[in-house]
Parts: C-alpha cells; sequence; structure tokens
C-alpha cells in the first residue's frame, strides 16, 4: 500500500477542497493523510471524521525567512520519519518547502497540483520575474507537476519554467450531485431568501471567495453601488472566510465608513453553497488573475447560474464569453456593474447563460476525471 501524504496551506483545503479526492485515494488503497496549517476548522493533529489523519505545520502565507525555516525543518522529520512513499504538495508556499523537504528526507517521489500561478498579465514586470523564478525553482525540485487549468500548462512551457514532460494537465471538478438546481426545490430557494432578508421581486447578485482584495472585492462593491444608484431593487451578498492576517485584506470597518453594509450582507465561510446559489439570481467572480480553476464558477455553473467574472486564467477555463457567460477586464467596476445590470435586465439571455454553463460544467467538471488522472500518475510512478 503507497503512503501518500497531501501539503496544503490552509485547513479549509483538507475539509473541503481535497476532502473528496483524499476519500477518492483512500478508497483506492492508499494510505493517506494530509497536512496543514492550523486554523478555525482544523485545531490539532488528529484525524477527520473521514478517517483521514492530519498533521499540523504553520506554513505562513508571507516570505517570513526564519519562520519559513522552522517550517521547511519540521516538513523535513516528518516526512523523514513516516517514509512516505509520494509527497503531493499543493499552492506556491507549501509547494516550494514542501517539494524541497521532500527532497531532502529522500521521498522517492514528489508531485505537484497547480492551482494558477502566483503572477498574473498585469503585475509588474520586476514581480512577474520573481515570481516566475520562484515556480522554476519549484518545478525543478519535483518530479511532476499537474496544471489545474490548461492555460497555466502553456504558460509554464512558453515562459521556460519547465520542461513540456514535467508538467500536465489535471483539471478540477465537483460533485456535481451535490449542484443540481433539481433538488432544490422553489420553496426551498424563497426560504433561503426570507433567511436572508430579500423581499419579494428583489434581485440577488453574489460572489464568494475569500475576504482579501484580489479576489476583486473592491471592484464588487463598486460595481454594487453604481447598480443601487440605476436600480434599488437589487441586494448583494458576499460569501467566504475572513483572512485579517492575510495581506490585502477586507476591513468591515470600510464598508461601514461608506455606508455599503446596508447594501451588501457578508454572509461568512458556508455549508450551505447549494441552497444559497439556488437562491442567487447572478453569480460573479472578479478576481485579479491569481485563479486555478474557480471552484465557486463550477458551483454557480452547475447550478445554472448566469456569470460575469474576469478574463483572467482559470476564470477562462470555466466562461466561454458570451456562451456560458459573460467575461470583463479586471479591475474594472464599470464593466461588472453594465454585465451584471444586463443579465438583470435581460431574463432571456440569462436563463441561455445559465442553461448553457450548466451543460459545459457537466461536459467538463466532474471530479471523478481528475481523480482518475492523479491515480493514473501515481501508479506510472510507483511503477517505475
Amino acid at each position: 500500500m503507497a503512503k501518500v501524504v497531501h501539503v496544503i496551506n490552509v485547513d479549509i483545503g483538507v475539509k473541503i477542497h481535497l476532502r473528496n479526492q483524499l476519500l477518492y485515494l483512500k478508497r483506492g488503497g492508499y494510505d493517506v493523510s494530509a497536512i496543514c496549517s492550523p486554523g478555525a476548522l482544523i485545531t490539532e493533529d488528529g484525524i477527520t471524521e473521514e478517517g483521514i489523519p492530519v498533521k499540523l505545520i504553520e506554513i505562513t502565507s508571507r516570505i517570513s525567512p526564519l519562520h519559513d525555516l522552522r517550517t521547511l525543518f519540521a516538513l523535513f522529520s516528518y516526512f523523514r520519519d513516516n517514509r512516505f512513499d509520494i509527497v503531493h504538495t499543493h499552492s506556491l508556499k507549501p509547494g516550494l518547502l514542501g517539494r524541497l523537504a521532500a527532497r531532502l528526507a529522500g521521498v522517492p517521489i514528489v508531485i505537484h497540483t497547480l492551482h494558477g500561478f502566483f503572477f498574473y498579465e498585469d503585475m509588474s514586470p520586476m514581480k512577474q520575474t520573481f515570481w516566475k523564478q520562484m515556480e522554476k525553482m519549484g518545478m525543478r525540485l519535483g518530479d511532476y507537476t499537474l496544471s489545474q487549468g490548461r492555460e497555466d500548462v502553456e504558460t509554464a512551457i512558453r515562459e521556460g519554467i519547465c520542461k513540456p514532460d514535467k508538467v500536465g494537465y489535471l483539471g478540477n471538478g465537483i460533485n456535481l450531485q451535490m449542484f443540481d438546481p433539481e433538488n432544490i426545490l422553489i420553496k426551498q430557494r424563497q426560504a433561503k431568501r426570507q433567511e436572508l432578508g430579500v423581499t419579494d421581486g428583489q434581485k440577488v447578485v453574489a460572489m464568494a471567495g475569500r475576504l482579501i482584495v484580489e479576489k476583486g472585492y473592491l471592484e464588487f462593491f463598486e460595481a454594487a453601488r453604481l447598480i443601487r444608484q440605476r436600480d434599488e431593487n437589487v441586494h448583494f451578498w458576499a460569501m467566504g472566510a475572513s483572512q485579517p492576517s492575510r495581506e490585502g485584506a477586507i476591513s468591515m470597518s470600510d464598508l461601514q465608513t461608506d455606508g455599503l453594509d446596508k447594501v451588501i450582507s457578508f454572509l461568512g465561510m458556508r455549508s450551505d453553497m447549494p441552497e444559497l446559489l439556488a437562491a442567487v439570481d447572478v453569480f460573479v467572480l472578479p478576481s485579479h488573475g491569481r485563479e486555478g480553476v474557480p471552484r465557486v464558477l463550477m458551483e454557480a455553473s452547475t447550478m445554472g447560474k448566469p456569470i460575469v467574472a474576469t478574463s483572467v486564467r482559470g476564470c477562462r477555463e470555466v466562461i466561454v464569453h458570451n456562451q456560458t457567460g459573460l467575461l470583463v477586464p479586471p479591475r474594472d467596476a464599470s464593466a461588472l456593474a453594465e454585465s451584471i445590470l444586463t443579465l438583470l435586465k435581460d431574463a432571456g439571455l440569462a436563463y441561455g447563460l445559465g442553461q448553457a454553463a450548466r451543460d459545459y460544467a457537466l461536459d467538463h467538471f466532474d471530479e471523478r476525471d481528475y481523480f482518475e488522472r492523479i491515480h493514473n500518475i501515481y501508479q506510472m510512478f510507483l511503477a517505475c
């Protein structure tokens, strides 16, 4: 039985993003466990309700040489003592430290999942160069990189970050059965809207993501302001975990000063996303440029919702402009507002885009497909 450990930065990654993937591997006969930073969902070493062992090792989001060195040593010691066959890392910081520690500990197979590059199109050339070098360093430490997005595979090869035989397409997906609009009755949708203070006839526009600037919250807030100037019968929901320690964290006090707290409801991190999405009229994701293949866009698409997203890597993996949704330039609140209003005013267009989005999602975003690709990669390297 191959012994596999997944390394990710935050506990939500283990509890939500990797949950089904880890269970698939466990059912497939792998001895699977996880490493993440402590958080609100996982506060101590232990075993999840599904039987996945979790080791807590703090991996900060910021560059902190002394702390990063301690993290590297903790990872190295854990890998050495547990003699894993495969170390599988996720995201940039866990990917760098995890792959280096695995190599130092003599782990035979080191795999990395690329959840979108840290650099993006409108970042300064100096910053782009720095992050490309970081990505290149990480790629050299691993045996293989699995990219959630096709564009990132092309970017990795074009920018010389890695050789073509060291990176491949993985894709991303969700449990499609969980996000079936036919499973949610009209009365459930109405009850959810009433629970959250939405009156009859009022439209709801929502976005979801960590409460940080790069997710596009400032543009969402400005778009809300612009839309309310033209239509007061629209309400806005923001769903996502607060991350006050992260650079660019959104401050609730700023919204109170601007009076936006009367327009936008902050729902926090939710466990009822299918019901919430059923109650939404338009879903948006105005990210600045750091996305893999966004889970929330796949979920909203599968629920048949009309979507407005920014034209950045990752979002373009889910949304085909004017076919399965609308794409707007990043950091452009006016364009975001206009596209949202277009969908709110044109019910036929909104319905057509939503149905096309659902059809596309059913064809492309079944999580079982990329679980199988991971298994096949593991078996290929284990057979060598």
